[in-house]
């Protein structure tokens, strides 16, 4: 199934069983989530390390040199030819470059292999992600959602989606993980729909 109907029988099946999420539905038309090529995945990844807790200003722009020396997508093999001081000069921390250097390693010798990720099931892929350095379960999340444009992903730890949910359901404070999976088990199994919407809203609100 193309990822466009995937995501329309998504939005049927929102509208009649989350009705709270219609009205995100009509303001912000059809996901434009789509699945990504595998020879992206491993850029995606490195720049999912290489980013966090980096403003986007200066994700974008760590993203945009490492594209011009490590390949275009960036490659395991372009990161394993650059050294420490290549990596520092970019703005990236001798940890981040570390955490860096060990994934395109793992990616080169096969023993993290990324082709056999869209064959796995969302909890064995992040299982896989997660072993690597540097990648941690929102990573995981948030790539499996957005990459490989799965159908059921809610990425628990997202602080604009708890504030998102907070503020839909009413609730006094921000919703932990265990709770925030509770509050939208009628989602299942749209959940990264009922997620991407909320991130519209979200990115609307910070237009205003």
């Amino acid at each position: 199934m193309q990822t466009r109907d995937l995501w329309l029988e998504g939005e049927k099946y929102l509208r009649d069983n989350a009705p709270e999420l219609s009205p995100f539905m009509s303001r912000y038309g059809h996901c434009t989530i789509r699945r990504r090529d595998r020879s992206e995945f491993f850029g995606i990844l490195a720049m999912g390390i290489a980013s966090q807790q980096l403003p986007p200003e200066a994700s974008r722009r760590i993203g945009a040199e490492l594209r011009k020396i490590a390949g275009d997508p960036v490659t395991a093999e372009g990161i394993l030819k650059l050294d420490a001081a290549d990596l520092a000069a970019m703005g990236i921390s001798s940890a981040k470059a570390g955490y860096l250097k060990d994934f395109a390693q793992l990616v080169h010798d096969k023993k993290v292999d990324l082709d056999t990720l869209e064959e796995l099931s969302d909890a064995k892929a992040a299982r896989l992600l997660t072993q690597v350095r540097g990648l941690g379960q929102w990573t995981a999340e948030i790539f499996l959602l957005l990459t490989l444009a799965r159908r059921d992903i809610l990425p628990g730890d997202d602080f604009l989606l708890k504030k998102e949910i907070s503020e839909l359901y009413h609730l006094d404070n921000l919703p932990k993980r265990g709770e925030m999976a509770k509050l939208v088990e009628h989602w299942r199994p749209w959940r990264s729909l009922g997620t991407w919407y909320l991130w519209q809203h979200s990115a609307d609100i910070e237009r205003i």
